[in-house]
């Protein structure tokens, strides 16, 4: 947008430079060929002084050396012709017959004053026709016809308009720096800061405010609604963690009550069936209690203010994958790792911990058995920055492309596990976690069967040691 309005800015302040230079440009060039114009006329009126008494007398000699030293100081022709039109002498040979020197000598003959040419552009290379009557006592006895060249005056144009040209070019630049630049970022800034504020707020900051003192008054008045708009959604969503952390944390006592209460009826229930039905009760109370203590984790992370910051990717990876080597060891799933190096990304604290915790959790419970392979690597994501993949593959069944599109939805789970144990917040959690920071978690198929969990982030400064880093 900036570009753009340079732009208009600099073909509007091209345009007023144009329209003021084009008249300064014609009066420089009008008067350059008004002052050659006023040379030859007097010069034409002092050879026609000579012709009259040299047509009188039926003398030339004094006339053609006058014409032949004017021919050669001025690299001009000079012809004087009679009233019939013929010639009585000439320094050069001149075709009377050219339409600018036949015009020129019917105006001298009918006794008519030369007119001024108009405007020699550089590009205009005709030469400068002047005819001046030859008169005695009132009678005209012919005309003096003088040709000159115009690349003097053309040349003296052609100076002025390179000066105007390189004087406007001077003055745009100019312009264009001293003056549009800082107004069109005047103008700007306070849509940079409101397009920053609503990429953060999309992002999920409702905290990001922005100033209301920058710009014009429509811009402050737009950043002083934006700023009550942010206001209005964070205590809308203040209110909503409170309530859902006070409802989670409130209904856990009771809930633990609950499950006391009917463990304590397992010694006076006798029917096995009963005793089955009281099993079921005490686990939908316990899967119950998992799913407040989700909330509740769900409710703290999204009000957590924590800043990101750089997380050792390799120590963590191999830190969580070591933590459950004896779960997938006891279940007999293989669990593989491609770990380099001095990788570092940068996150909110334990937020990759949690999020390796719920990827394989999934995997291990829903992978059914198959081999689980957790894998780092750096992905370029473009010429302005590097992100860090961090991805957990398995070979199970994995899910379909409809239930891709829903996985990590709030309480959402497959209908082929809906007898594993588990809440549905997992990887919605994960996933808000994950954003807070900067990242995202992308669900793929894998090949040829299974499911691929990546947490992606944006890339550290490489660690001392890294050999992605070191030079080759």
């Amino acid at each position: 947008m900036r570009r753009r309005l340079l732009f208009i800015v600099f073909v509007l302040v091209a345009g007023l430079i144009v329209a003021l230079s084009l008249p300064l440009v014609r009066a420089t060039a009008e008067r350059t060929v008004q002052s050659s114009f006023i040379g030859r006329v007097e010069d034409g009126a002092w050879f026609a002084d000579l012709a009259a008494t040299a047509l009188e007398s039926g003398r030339t000699g004094r006339l053609e050396a006058a014409a032949d030293r004017y021919a050669n100081l001025y690299d001009s022709r000079v012809a004087v012709v009679d009233a019939d039109s013929e010639t009585v002498i000439a320094s050069r040979p001149v075709d009377l017959e050219e339409p600018q020197a036949r015009s020129a000598l019917l105006l001298a003959l009918a006794d008519r004053p030369p007119e001024q040419p108009g405007v020699w552009w550089p590009w205009d290379d005709r030469p400068f026709v002047l005819a001046e009557p030859v008169r005695r006592d009132g009678r005209v006895l012919g005309a003096v016809l003088i040709v000159s060249p115009t690349e003097q005056a053309r040349s003296e144009v052609a100076d002025h308009l390179t000066l105007v040209v390189l004087g406007s070019l001077a003055a745009l630049v100019l312009v264009v720096i001293a003056v549009a630049a800082p107004v069109v970022r005047w103008v700007l800034r306070p849509v940079h800061d409101l397009d920053r504020a609503t990429h953060e707020v999309a992002l999920g900051s409702l905290k990001t405010r922005v100033s209301e003192r920058v710009g014009a008054p429509e811009l402050r008045r737009l950043a002083n609604h934006f700023n009550v708009m942010a206001d209005s959604m964070h205590a809308s969503q203040e209110q909503q963690r409170a309530f859902v952390a006070q409802a989670s944390h409130q209904l856990r006592n009771p809930l633990t009550a609950l499950r006391l209460r009917v463990e304590n009826l397992e010694e006076f229930v006798n029917d096995p069936r009963g005793l089955n039905e009281l099993h079921f009760a005490v686990e939908e109370a316990d899967r119950f209690g998992e799913m407040l203590d989700a909330l509740l984790r769900l409710a703290r992370a999204e009000a957590s203010e924590a800043e990101r910051g750089p997380v050792d990717v390799t120590a963590v990876v191999t830190h969580r994958v070591d933590a459950w080597r004896a779960a997938f060891s006891g279940a007999g799933v293989p669990l593989t790792t491609q770990i380099p190096d001095g990788v570092s990304a940068l996150s909110l604290p334990d937020c990759l911990d949690h999020a390796l915790d719920t990827l394989l959790d999934n995997a291990l419970k829903f992978g059914e058995g198959a081999p689980v392979d957790v894998s780092v690597h750096r992905a370029p994501a473009g010429a302005a920055m590097e992100t860090v993949e961090v991805t957990v593959r398995d070979a199970g069944p994995g899910l379909t492309a409809e239930e891709l599109s829903q996985a990590g939805g709030r309480f959402w789970r497959s209908t082929r596990h809906q007898n594993v144990r588990g809440t549905g917040l997992g990887l919605a959690l994960t996933r808000m976690v994950v954003e807070a920071g900067g990242g995202e978690l992308l669900l793929a198929a894998a090949r040829p069967h299974g499911l691929s969990a990546t947490v992606r982030l944006p890339a550290a400064p490489a660690l001392p040691g890294d050999p992605l880093s070191d030079p080759l």
